[in-house]
């Protein structure tokens, strides 16, 4: 390992085991005690191991703990500096419930992610680099999830995989194209769209007619659905699942595309390099990442582009969503799902074996941007380069505006829409910060949001509502119901929790902003809305926005469990929830975190 690689490794293995003390200790697995001086902090493990580290209390109770802050001592021996989190694995394995293959699992995955983020690390931009950055590009330089430790495992991947496939490698590939007899593929779409309009814009005539010569070897190629699919897919898992399919004709390799693409931090979705217009495509990925492995379920699937047809329809007839706020909806236009003849059939395996081959193809954020404006991924706002400057900060000072106050812009623009999407017409989305796009001007002042994800990132209220009458009856039986105050979990969880608490933090710590200002922000665009709609108070009411306490997000704790890899069914919940935590806006806290 050259002597780079190895302060990149170190630096990535530094940031994640102070990600891991800090959410650990959120989630309550781990139990930092007080020391002095004031914010100083003893975890205790067992065999006299001892970590040390600085931190503070924030929104939620959670710990945000100071970079580089982190000793261990083991016994009576040295105190060194903590930058290896697998350490800190081994050191809490019995703390954390972890032992033998789940113990073997957890390192494994974990050293995958600082290996990804150490090639992230690498190649990092400075800040103000990627504040002009394209979004696509810009996606392949990012974190990961804020809160989950093991966020870039993608198990599966091998060391040539990361070179081709990972986003940090800044690598284009091409995708396979195949086609699918029609009695294992559905083809489904919006209206006014259809297969053959969609073909001719992802592929072109040229490419058509080639793939038509190809397939015309094997039968009718009116009999056949064509799909991409991710060159790792195809290699990995078509060529042995589908491999019969393959040998009778039942499934034929077209060959593959002239376009390159470039993954997201998803690494599933595709984003097109070669034409700017053409869509990105989210395609099933049989690799295990952040929680699940990456398939695409076929009825989430399916109901894509009719939830897709439904959203827009509501949004275009309210004037608050298209004209005041102009809160965009990045669109499932179309889907494929194909149903294995053997596996689809078995309704007891594991889900995984379920989500093998399919597609969906999502309008493009490039092609909603206007020539004077910018995309931000809301994952990319916390972003530190090298030199400590983040991201936000940057765009707050480009701005010219007052930190509070691009802020308040910020959710006012994120919120309200939000608050109104779940008030209004009942509908959940999953906002967290790779769902959500800032929209800037020139000047780097926010002007608007888009939102995407729609398959499988929107919920209903378990009541029926007049507008759910407008959704596809398939779509909408596929769909799941809470009551409101479940409901609005996706605002604690992806917005809250997820987003404004680490956004918050550097806030503080950048402009010296009181925290209970930015969350004050929040009560105010909440109680603006609300004498703005008083005919939804009762429905907010439902919602339990300010509770004194909310549930505890434990997003590692179901991780480190490990019980869900192999179910037969996903996960139907928005987010595990243990315990109880006071609710940041109930009211301020009297010693200033919120």
């Amino acid at each position: 390992m050259s002597a780079p690689q190895a302060a990149a490794w170190q630096q990535a293995g530094t940031l994640i085991l102070h990600k891991m003390l800090g959410e650990l200790s959120y989630e309550g697995l781990l139990s930092p005690q007080p020391e002095n001086p004031p914010a100083h902090w003893l975890l205790e493990l067992p065999d006299e191991v001892r970590y040390r580290f600085v931190a503070r209390r924030g929104a939620f109770e959670c710990w945000v703990v100071a970079p580089d802050s982190a000793t261990r001592q083991a016994g009576t021996g040295p105190i060194e500096r903590a930058f290896d989190p697998r350490a800190l694995v081994v050191d809490a394995r019995s703390v954390l419930g972890l032992t033998g293959l789940r113990l073997a699992d957890v390192l494994a995955e974990l050293t995958a992610t600082i290996t990804n983020e150490a090639a992230r690390i690498a190649s990092a931009p400075r800040t103000v680099e990627l504040a002009t950055m394209d979004y696509d590009r810009a996606d392949g330089k990012l974190t990961g999830h804020p809160r989950l430790v093991l966020n870039k495992g993608r198990l599966g991947f091998a060391e040539r995989d990361r070179a081709h496939y990972a986003p940090e490698s800044g690598a284009t590939f091409p995708v396979h194209w195949i086609a699918v007899r029609r009695e294992l593929a559905e083809f489904r779409s919006v209206p006014g769209l259809t297969a053959e309009k969609l073909l001719v814009e992802e592929l072109g005539a040229e490419k058509i007619a080639d793939f038509t010569r190809v397939l015309a070897g094997h039968g009718d190629p009116a009999d056949y659905v064509w799909l991409p699919v991710h060159p790792w897919q195809r290699e990995e898992i078509l060529g042995t699942l589908y491999a019969g399919e393959f040998a009778t004709g039942q499934v034929v390799d077209l060959g593959i595309s002239s376009d390159r693409y470039i993954p997201h931090q998803t690494v599933r979705t595709l984003a097109n390099r070669s034409h700017d217009t053409r869509r990105d495509v989210k395609t099933a990925l049989s690799v295990r990442n952040t929680l699940v492995y990456r398939g695409l379920a076929s009825g989430a699937t399916l109901a894509g582009p009719s939830v897709t047809h439904w959203l827009t329809t509501l949004h275009e007839r309210d004037p608050l969503l298209s004209q005041q706020y102009r809160f965009g909806l990045l669109g499932e236009v179309a889907s494929v799902s194909v149903r294995h003849p053997v596996f689809g059939a078995l309704d007891e395996l594991p889900y995984r074996f379920h989500e093998t081959l399919g597609v969906l193809w999502r309008e493009p954020i490039r092609t909603r941007v206007e020539p004077d404006q910018r995309a931000i991924s809301y994952a990319a706002l916390p972003y530190r380069d090298a030199q400590g400057v983040a991201l936000i900060s940057e765009l707050i000072r480009a701005s010219g505006l007052a930190p509070l106050e691009w802020l308040r812009r910020v959710l006012d623009l994120t919120l309200t829409p939000l608050l109104h999407w779940l008030l209004r017409y009942g509908v959940a989305f999953c906002p967290h910060g790779q769902n959500l796009i800032l929209i800037v001007d020139a000047e780097s002042k926010p002007v608007r949001a888009f939102i995407k994800d729609f398959a499988q990132g929107v919920d209903l209220l378990d009541e029926d509502l007049p507008e759910y009458a407008e959704l596809a009856a398939d779509a909408r039986a596929g769909m799941l119901r809470w009551p409101a105050y479940l409901l609005a979990q996706s605002l604690f969880s992806s917005v809250f929790s997820g987003q404004l608490r680490f956004i918050a933090e550097i806030l503080f710590d950048d402009f010296g902003a009181a925290r209970t200002e930015c969350w004050q922000l929040v009560r105010d665009i909440v109680a603006d809305y609300r004498a703005a709609h008083p005919e939804t108070a009762s429905r907010l009411d439902d919602c339990r926005l300010f509770d004194e306490t909310v549930e505890r997000v434990c997003l590692n704790t179901e991780h480190l469990a490990g019980q869900g890899f192999d179910k037969v069914d996903r996960d139907d919940e928005f987010d595990v929830r243990q315990g109880m935590v006071r609710n940041p806006l109930a009211g301020p806290d009297p010693d200033g975190a919120w």
